[in-house]
């Protein structure tokens, strides 16, 4: 139960937040008072755990209404209510780009920069207490569903990728198996003006598929993220709506996560380039995961 727990919650942890990138007002102080076209929109996610563990994940998954600005490949969602235990909480924003994701404190005038290789980091410290892990029966599978929904306005593409995998533990003489499904479900749409796709970049804080691609470029998860990349360019537009269902079982503690984003409220307007600067006078905070950066 002990190996399971520690397991379980490193990967929750990692998963929550796998990539990073400073966000510094030098990088792009030129352009601070720059606009551009973007997009405006709302989004809502809502995440629950199941299972003999529940009452200790159900404080760490995110369930929060936000605020976003997308101009090219950046993003910005502020949270208006709720909080992503145990990054950011309402009146927090968060950062997103190419390199990464930064989540900035006003109230505390900090920023928090997660390392691209936070997922590695913390399974190394797990296999360094003395811990074997290896990934086995691992299978990535990629459909086109029928039908078409209407997600804020924009008809969408219905897309299902469901991944199965067994995680193999060896510890302090005990051998252990944990077998997870994860199946994501994806509302796809081409918005105009809107290049990127917000709500696959949040997934990476919260558990998705997405998660695993970006985190496992080397160790247990190498292969798992490899074929998770073969398929990810099948998902043409930007995803109005996510659907996340993991279970994993096994080790002594049968685990579930349900997670659903959506957004909502989306049109065109000129983006100002500051909202994506960080205040000059803001200071570097501590990851709160194992693996973080100071």
């Amino acid at each position: 139960m002990r190996v399971a727990a520690i397991l379980t919650t490193s990967r929750t942890s990692a998963a929550i937040a796998l990539l990073a990138g400073p966000f510094t007002a030098a990088a792009v102080a030129a352009q601070a008072a720059d606009k551009g076209e973007g997009v405006e929109f709302d989004v809502k996610t809502v995440m629950s755990a199941s299972g003999v563990m529940s009452s200790m994940l159900g404080s760490m998954v995110p369930g929060y209404s936000g605020h976003g600005f997308a101009i090219g490949r950046r993003v910005r969602i502020d949270i208006v209510e709720g909080a992503m235990p145990p990054l950011a909480e309402k009146g927090d924003y968060m950062l997103f780009d190419s390199t990464g994701i930064t989540i900035v404190r006003p109230s505390k005038k900090e920023f928090v920069v997660m390392p691209l290789d936070v997922g590695n980091k913390a399974m190394e410290q797990v296999q360094a207490m003395g811990m074997s892990i290896a990934l086995g029966d691992i299978s990535v599978k990629f459909n086109s569903l029928p039908g078409t929904d209407t997600i804020a306005g924009y008809a969408t593409h219905h897309y299902k990728q469901t991944i199965n995998y067994t995680l193999a533990i060896e510890a302090m003489g005990t051998a252990q198996q944990m077998k997870t499904q994860a199946a994501t479900e994806y509302w796809v749409a081409t918005v105009p003006g809107l290049v990127t796709s917000p709500l696959q970049q949040t997934s990476q804080m919260s558990g998705g598929s997405q998660a695993v691609s970006t985190s496992a470029a080397s160790g247990p998860f190498k292969d798992l993220a490899a074929k998770v990349d073969s398929v990810s360019h099948l998902l043409h537009g930007s995803a109005l709506r996510v659907q996340m269902t993991t279970t994993s079982e096994g080790a002594g503690a049968d685990v579930g996560l349900n997670m659903t984003s959506e957004m909502s409220n989306l049109k065109r307007v000129s983006v100002a380039a500051n909202l994506f600067v960080i205040p000059a006078d803001y200071t570097r905070g501590a990851s709160p995961f194992p693996g973080g950066h100071h």
